[in-house]
């Protein structure tokens, strides 16, 4: 039974009140059900006003009963007062006029004739054989009306509560949008939102992209202009010409462009100068003092040539072991019609690593990872790359040890178990949980202390490696988008394979001229895919791993031997790429920036170490 009773009125000559009596009578159970409640002028209390309370529930009545008779006809005030305001409350949606033919009366021609009456086949109360069925039949008429508007005001309430959460859902939405985009963050409170107001995922969807879609535009006629201007840039040098820059405007009034994002391409076109006109003068000063460590160093030869030359030993005190292993490359071909093909060829290599043994079978292997010298970032042709790539520059690495594999559950598991040294450790933090998955859901703090404790229990110095250590210890040598070549396969790493459509923005599963394949939607046991050069695994895809350097917007002033660039905020780099992302987050010179106390399910780490120890 509904919460709130109809009101019904009755509209009725007073020489029917008999009749109207027995109606209500009729009537009696709707009201002890709670489907109406009735009003009618004998409830007008001695001394109150009749007119005004007349018009007070006429005017509020859910129902009006026209109770049909010659003299409810001939009545001046139920025509002229009552019907007209009847009629017209009907006609505008507010009512429902239900005409109750009493006694035979020719009522063709009233403004009433066009409604359905009651009781059935319009046949007056008073012909029926049996007056009780006649009544009866009235009553469940009204009783249908009645919860027909009942349920007409329910599916009005739903859609103003509906209404109401979607303008409080598109409110919050607003006000992340501001700057253009809803972050990570952002999308799981709204996520939170929409369960707590009960919209469904299509309704969420379309506020978001309703919100989201003048953004996408502007970011659209942004990227435009970029590309132009950064096509004139390279074509003509900065600073433009003043055919170019009013060229420019033109294109900025077009695309309405604000001039805030044009100063600030502007400052970084400038900045790219003098970037480059530094790189210039550093690389002179270096080719300079090569040439004269060269000279040197030939001039000691000549004079010290009868004495032995001893190599230094990078990983003095510990013992290591060779193994053997089998590296992937991937080469892309045309085939017929144009159609492109892919193979994957193994060639056999040989490393050294060492085994420490953690406890209870659980062993932690480290790979040698040979010093050298390499070009951190990637080139200005690199598909999908990112401006925080660049500049390239040489970087010198010391000899190190590297793991072979992310940390797993595992190792976590007995290195959690040893005593705090700055902080507690979740003995099993991961989502998806196995001993051979690697740990995930750590923060950048939590794996500093598992390394403090590493340390502690083997008295070797762990610790996260560099970015410029590990991206050296990931391209092993190779100077391709991945370590693999100019693609990558779900073959041979665990990422987003498929086609994702995020916030109007499609991210394709294949890099390059490379294959679509699976979304594994979660992480895998580490090793099943095959090492790279160096020996290591899984250093594209499954799990971002977190290193030890602060958050710096490019390489500018990045050190070159190979040692962490330590920031003052607490934003923190991850590396490799993860089973969630798509292939391009796979890059080897690809960096992804977090605040140092996230953990998420697609965060792990590897551990390193120096070659000598004390």
């Amino acid at each position: 039974m509904p919460e709130v009773s109809l009101q019904l009125f009755f509209s009725y000559s007073h020489k029917d009140e008999a009749l109207r009596d027995e109606l209500a009578n009729h009537l009696s159970i709707l009201t002890r059900q709670g489907v109406i409640s009735s009003w009618h002028d004998r409830k007008i209390l001695p001394g109150e006003e009749r007119d005004r309370q007349i018009n007070e529930n006429l005017n509020t009545a859910d129902i009006i009963l026209l109770l049909i008779s010659s003299d409810f006809i001939a009545s001046n005030y139920c025509w002229d007062v009552e019907v007209t305001t009847a009629i017209e409350r009907h006609n505008a949606g507010e009512a429902c006029v239900i005409p109750i033919i009493l006694r035979r009366v020719d009522w063709s021609g009233t403004p009433f004739a066009k409604l359905q009456s009651l009781p059935k086949n319009a046949e007056p109360i008073t012909s029926w054989t049996n007056r009780d069925d006649a009544f009866a039949n009235v009553a469940q008429g009204i009783r249908t009306a009645a919860e027909q508007l009942i349920e007409k005001r329910q599916q009005k309430l739903a859609l103003v509560i509906k209404e109401a959460a979607i303008a409080e859902y598109r409110q919050q939405a607003e006000e992340f949008a501001a700057d253009g985009e809803i972050s990570f963050v952002e999308s799981e409170i709204l996520k939170d939102l929409q369960k707590r107001l009960g919209l469904t995922d299509q309704e969420a969807r379309t506020v978001r992209d309703k919100v989201l879609e003048p953004y996408g535009r502007y970011k659209e006629n942004l990227d435009k202009y970029r590309q132009i201007f950064t096509k004139l840039v390279d074509e003509q040098g900065y600073p433009l010409g003043e055919k170019a820059k009013a060229d420019l405007k033109k294109l900025q009034q077009y695309l309405k462009i604000t001039d805030e994002d044009i100063a600030f391409l502007d400052k970084e076109a400038e900045a790219q100068k003098q970037q480059q006109e530094a790189e210039r003068l550093r690389q002179e000063r270096e080719r300079a003092e090569y040439q004269k460590q060269q000279a040197e160093l030939q001039k000691q030869t000549a004079r010290e040539s009868s004495k032995p030359v001893v190599s230094p030993q990078s990983s003095a005190g510990i013992h290591t072991q060779p193994f053997e292993f089998d590296t992937a490359t991937i080469t892309v071909r045309s085939g017929f019609l144009g159609i492109k093909t892919y193979e994957i060829n193994y060639s056999r290599k040989r490393a050294k690593f060492f085994k420490e043994d953690l406890k209870n079978g659980v062993v932690l292997e480290m790979v040698a990872i040979p010093g050298g010298q390499f070009l951190m970032g990637s080139p200005k042709d690199e598909l999908e790359r990112d401006i925080d790539e660049s500049p390239q520059h040489n970087v010198t690495i010391q000899s190190f040890f590297m793991g072979k594999f992310p940390v797993t559950q595992s190792q976590w598991t007995v290195i959690a178990s040893l005593p705090k040294v700055n902080l507690e450790l979740n003995s099993d933090p991961s989502n998806f949980k196995g001993a051979n998955r690697p740990v995930e859901r750590v923060s950048w703090d939590d794996a500093v202390e598992f390394c403090a404790r590493l340390s502690n229990k083997t008295g070797k110095s762990y610790r996260l490696p560099s970015e410029a250590e590990w991206e050296y210890a990931c391209r092993a040598g190779t100077t391709t988008p991945f370590y693999f070549g100019e693609t990558i396969t779900t073959d041979l790493a665990n990422y987003r394979g498929t086609d994702w459509n995020y916030q109007e923005t499609l991210y394709p599963g294949n890099y390059c001229e490379g294959p679509k394949g699976e979304f594994r939607k979660q992480t895998t046991d580490v090793g099943k895919f095959s090492p790279n050069p160096f020996g290591l695994h899984d250093m594209h895809g499954n799990i971002f791993e977190w290193c030890q350097d602060g958050w710096h917007k490019n390489y500018n002033a990045a050190p070159t031997d190979g040692s962490a660039w330590i920031s003052n905020n607490n934003y923190r780099m991850l590396r490799g790429g993860s089973w969630y992302y798509n292939p391009k987050l796979c890059r080897s010179a690809f960096r992804l920036i977090y605040d140092a106390g996230s953990s998420y399910s697609n965060y792990g780490f590897r551990v390193a170490c120096s070659g000598t120890w004390t």
